[in-house]
């Protein structure tokens, strides 16, 4: 069995910028979701759902 399916992926600069671009996005949102003004809004979501209907 061959691998042929990386025969197509010759421009290695376009793959590790790819990769790159994928990992900064990865860590955009992981900073995004741990950041300190976030915990209140976290608390209230986790409440929603055992809060008697409005």
């Amino acid at each position: 069995m061959k691998q042929e399916g990386l025969k197509f992926f010759t421009d290695t600069y376009l793959t590790s910028f790819g990769l790159l671009i994928f990992f900064l996005f990865f860590i955009g949102v992981m900073v995004w979701i741990y950041r300190k003004s976030s915990v209140n809004l976290y608390q209230r979501m986790e409440q929603l759902p055992l809060q008697d209907g409005e």
